[in-house]
């Protein structure tokens, strides 16, 4: 699944949502309805997810020693027909080419402020390869959850906190018959954390990117 796909996907937003009006809850006697609002910026976790801002430079290195930057050239809130906020970033360097592709989505509505502190949810795309990665501090709270919480990890001479790793699905080619994408689990894995956000990309033929900020 290509990172053109989930950009349609996530970004794909009818422009009458976004001039909607921003309301209250609507109630009468007999109905219900809330409007969505014209705010689209994504709050809490999924927004604070890696501190990343547009011209950011993430210092990394490869398993086999050579050193390289990712750099976010693209972040952007949108709000869907459902009131459903999202947030897309991409990291991209320039040598050798590396391309992740970050979608956040959050809720429109919350019903707590702890509820909207921990919610929403980031889903990382690097090549054939996808990670859902939950707030580290709410995975106690999911079972069966692909991603578990691993605490402390020295990556790269630095020792990293509230570390969780996600177990990555990798897509297989269209399906013959239903002619749509499918995924099958994979022993490729991520590990994160809130404040710095990936931290290392460990695939399946053994090599990885790590986060390398030991000389930064």
């Amino acid at each position: 699944m290509s990172s053109l796909f989930f950009k349609m996907r996530f970004l794909a937003c009818p422009a009458l949502v976004l001039l909607c009006a921003c309301g209250d809850i609507v109630s009468s006697s007999e109905t219900y309805s809330q409007r969505c609002s014209d705010n689209s910026n994504i709050e809490g976790y999924a927004a604070d997810f890696g501190g990343y801002k547009k011209g950011k430079k993430i210092p990394f290195k490869h398993s086999d020693g050579y050193l390289f930057s990712l750099t976010v050239t693209e972040r952007e809130n949108s709000i869907d027909h459902i009131c459903q906020k999202h947030l897309v970033t991409t990291l991209e360097s320039a040598y050798p080419i590396y391309s992740i592709l970050l979608a956040a989505q959050a809720p429109t509505f919350y019903y707590s402020e702890e509820d909207k502190k921990n919610s929403g949810s980031v889903d990382v795309v690097f090549g054939q390869y996808t990670f859902s990665l939950p707030n580290p501090l709410a995975l106690q709270n999911v079972p069966g959850s692909d991603s578990s919480y691993i605490d402390t990890m020295k990556i790269n001479g630095v020792v990293y906190t509230g570390v969780a790793v996600s177990n990555g699905r990798k897509n297989e080619q269209p399906d013959k018959d239903y002619y749509q994408d499918a995924s099958v689990k994979s022993d490729a894995k991520l590990y994160y954390n809130t404040k710095k956000g990936i931290l290392k990309i460990e695939l399946e033929d053994g090599s990885h990117i790590a986060i390398n900020e030991e000389d930064d």
